[in-house]
């Protein structure tokens, strides 16, 4: 039950000799795997603190190399976790379509399972599921965009690696995987320029940018910022619950004031443009920031939701693998760039 000689490398082997336990348990236990009793892996992380124990960085790479040439077996589910709403309503949005496909297909991939829990539905609550997830085996979870600002979740998260999709979780703060909204509105703007237009106004709604942390509007304040005092143009920002004869007066004023060529938008903020009886590209043009494959005749900008969904999973099995459990003290951002892609509502002015 000696420890290694002084200058020897700590290995698990050695942990397991001394604790009297098996090398998969200490292994394990290191990992912060909940198959191990708590007990256990209390025990195990202080003898591997007190010892100086260190995991090898290379034989980690291997492992993880070894595990990705094979066959790729089952390794365990991942939940996708719904809160307040329908798996309809949720998907009904083509990005948070994408989400999911794109971590479905990347879980399968590495030999994971996506499964599906509604932790509003009559019979749930959030200490009830921490404990369905944690009597079914789940170590992952995902958490895709809060049916409304300012929500929060309680449940055991001492249990589970977490990334949540977005910034409209109000607590806890997990590991966050969105795309680069602030870039992107940059990227339109950029972009809309090189195409000959010179007044670009942005039209959103406040609800829509405070569930993005304001950076669709951070991110058009930036690009316009420098541009001369005759082009830089207000943001028309109506509220979501406000009458439609009132926004589309709003609409028609702004438009008209301002004598706007170019409008960048989110997608179902098109629809109130041609309400206002506007007609889109001959008025003016029409970027959209999340434009998808259901709007393909409009230019704007790609969130690329497919890879958004297989990142968030590949860390989240990182995490996994890490051992990394419960709420993190610095949680960390993880931005997908957008692309932009030309569209018919705004061709090329530029001769």
């Amino acid at each position: 039950m000696d420890l290694p000689p002084s200058g020897k490398t700590v290995t698990i082997r050695d942990l397991a000799k001394r604790l009297q336990l098996s090398h998969a348990t200490v292994s394990m236990a290191l990992r912060d795997n909940p198959k191990i009793a708590l007990k256990t892996r209390q025990r195990v992380r202080e003898e591997a603190e007190s010892s100086g124990y260190r995991p090898d960085p290379m034989l980690s790479a291997l492992a993880a190399y070894r595990q990705m040439k094979k066959p790729s077996l089952y390794h365990g589910t991942i939940a996708w976790v719904f809160n307040n709403c329908t798996r309809a309503s949720l998907l009904s949005i083509p990005l948070y379509r994408q989400y999911y496909e794109g971590a479905c297909r990347r879980a399968n991939e590495l030999g994971y399972r996506i499964d599906e829990y509604y932790i509003r539905e009559p019979d749930m609550r959030a200490p009830r599921l921490s404990n369905i997830l944690q009597a079914r085996g789940v170590q992952g979870i995902l958490l895709p965009p809060q049916p409304r600002l300012g929500l929060e979740l309680d449940m055991r998260w001492d249990l589970f690696s977490t990334v949540a999709f977005g910034f409209s979780l109000l607590a806890p703060r997990h590991h966050v995987i969105s795309s680069t909204q602030y870039r992107n509105s940059i990227m339109a703007v950029e972009c809309l320029i090189n195409l000959g237009y010179e007044r670009i106004g942005f039209f959103g709604n406040t609800e829509f940018d405070d569930r993005t942390d304001g950076n669709f509007s951070a991110g058009i304040h930036t690009a316009t910022k420098n541009l001369p005092s005759s082009r830089k143009i207000p943001p028309l920002l109506t509220r979501e619950n406000s009458k439609l004869p009132k926004t589309i007066a709003e609409i028609r004023k702004w438009i008209a004031r301002w004598k706007i060529d170019a409008v960048v938008c989110v997608t179902g903020m098109q629809e109130l443009l041609t309400q206002a009886g506007f007609q889109i590209p001959e008025d003016f043009a029409v970027a959209l920031l999340n434009t998808q494959d259901e709007f393909q005749e409009f230019a704007g900008i790609d969130e690329q939701g497919f890879r958004t969904g297989a990142a968030a999973v590949d860390y989240v099995v990182g995490m996994i693998h890490r051992g990394e459990r419960g709420i993190p003290q610095a949680p960390i951002q993880l931005l997908m760039e957008g692309k932009w892609r030309d569209g018919a509502t705004a061709p090329t002015l530029v001769t």
